[in-house]
């Protein structure tokens, strides 16, 4: 009697899967694509076309939409804003008989997303937003609904094979991020509070490569955590210019302006790479390796908001690395005799050797200092950043007996130089050369001074530009100045 009635029970289930699988093949949900193209539209003011099939399926039972497109606003360009190849989710059969919605997974595959900024500073992502009165009252629907937010969990969002390009039209910059992977569980909402305090989720991040002018970074993993309108991606790990950095990276969003929060942390930058993208000069390179250490926040969205709220510490040290290309320890012995050079050669000297340049009028200088090797014993950067202005604190470098120094500071929103001076000092501290700089970072200016014991020479050359006038005058006998004191002995 059992036996029968386990049958019977069996044949019973086994009917009903088949009937509720007929059921399902045969509902056409496609018919319904016009009417949520429409809604979309109506809601966004975004042209959605769903090109795929809308679809149901048992295993695992739930819903696969495909080849979905967003066409970019007008006044953009022709490209497409969004083509998504498909959305499936998941969903949990039996709290459906009691209304409830409860999703296993939202898997969102193959997806490339243009964000574009016009001439204008206009968003594609918000040109096609409803004007300020509708806004109004749908935000005030919002918070009149806020309270009533159902009640929903995901088991999991996954966002698969991701490709973002950010093109901006009015600083004519690209950025580029490459095979982004991520895997969010644990998401929760929570129906009593506004939205973004209530959503709730973490997970786990990849990115392939981010590439933003000349700056690549690769190979991205990090957790990630949205919680209470904070976004936290820690452990961050990623490479750049060949070297592994470790960090992490907090938005804030509680404020009307979003607040950023960025540590990064580089056991050894390679030089190398480093001198490939900055150095212009083909004569000149760097070898070796140095420590940096960057913690850095910032408040807004637009490039001049960050700029001028920029505040934190930028630290670098290095010791016994390399400059190929040229002498500067030679450079710097024969300053030690520069009372018996002729002012011919010293401006040769200050115009051609640093970067290697082959100038007219420095040329027989210039060859008794390149093509050598510079060994670097000691190199120290500690510069606070506050509000954008970056001072330079202890700036230092040591050759042979030899000190160069950093002074003054850089104003990062204005782009200009502060009351910068680049000293080369003795054993003493005291100065041999000062250079002023001053003028737009683009542009500087250059003004130096070479101090002996018998001359002092004038000059509107540099030790980082070009050949200029030079002027002798009669030097003072007065006690040095010390011009450096820091940290590099």
């Amino acid at each position: 009697m059992a036996k029968k009635i386990l049958i019977t029970l069996v044949v019973i289930m086994t009917t009903i899967i088949v009937v509720l699988g007929v059921m399902i093949a045969t509902f056409d949900l496609n018919k319904y694509k016009p009417q949520i193209e429409k809604k979309v539209y109506e809601a966004t003011k975004m042209e959605l076309k769903i090109n795929g099939d809308i679809g149901f399926s048992l295993s695992p039972f739930g819903i696969s939409i495909k080849d979905i497109v967003i066409k970019n606003p007008k006044g953009f360009s022709k490209n497409d804003m969004l083509k998504l190849k498909k959305v499936a989710i998941s969903l949990q059969l039996k709290p459906l008989l009691s209304k409830q919605l409860k999703i296993n997974y939202v898997k969102l595959q193959d997806i490339n997303l243009l964000v574009e900024k016009s001439k204008k500073g206009i968003l594609n992502l918000t040109a096609t937003t409803k004007s300020s009165s509708s806004k109004t009252t749908k935000n005030k629907e919002f918070k009149k609904d806020s309270g009533k937010l159902p009640l929903v969990n995901v088991g999991k969002l996954l966002l698969e094979n991701v490709y973002i390009t950010y093109d901006d039209k009015q600083s004519k910059t690209v950025a580029k991020i490459n095979a982004l992977n991520l895997v969010i569980n644990d998401i929760a909402l929570n129906g009593d509070k506004d939205l973004l305090k209530a959503l709730s989720l973490k997970g786990l991040l990849n990115i392939s490569s981010i590439k933003y002018d000349r700056y690549l970074l690769k190979d991205i993993k990090s957790n990630f955590v949205f919680k209470n309108r904070v976004a936290t991606i820690s452990p961050m790990e990623l490479t750049t210019f060949g070297s592994k950095v470790n960090g992490k990276l907090i938005y804030d969003m509680r404020r009307r302006l979003p607040k950023i929060y960025l540590e990064d942390h580089i056991a050894k930058l390679d030089l190398k790479n480093i001198s490939k993208e900055f150095i212009k000069s083909k004569n000149i390179s760097l070898d070796g390796h140095v420590k940096t250490d960057i913690k850095l926040s910032m408040v807004g969205q637009t490039p001049k908001q960050i700029k001028r709220s920029l505040t934190g510490t930028l630290y670098v040290q290095g010791v016994n690395f390399g400059i190929k290309g040229i002498d500067l320890n030679k450079l710097f012995k024969s300053l030690e005799n520069i009372k018996n050079m002729n002012k011919k050669d010293i401006v040769g000297i200050l115009a051609t050797a640093p970067l290697g340049k082959s100038l007219k009028g420095g040329g027989n200088i210039f060859t008794k200092f390149s093509g050598g090797t510079t060994a670097v014993k000691k190199l120290l950067i500690n510069a606070p950043i506050r509000n954008g202005i970056v001072t330079l604190k202890d700036v230092a470098m040591k050759v042979g007996g030899t000190r160069v120094a950093l002074k003054g500071k850089i104003d990062l929103y204005k782009e200009r130089f502060i009351n910068v001076r680049l000293g080369v000092v003795g054993k003493n501290g005291c100065s041999k050369i000062v250079e002023d700089i001053s003028g737009a970072l683009s542009h500087p200016k250059y003004r130096t001074k070479v101090l002996t014991s018998s001359v002092v020479t004038n000059t509107v050359t540099s030790l980082l530009g070009k050949f200029g006038k030079s002027l002798p005058i009669p030097a003072k006998k007065s006690k040095c100045k010390v011009f450096y004191s820091g940290a590099i002995k």
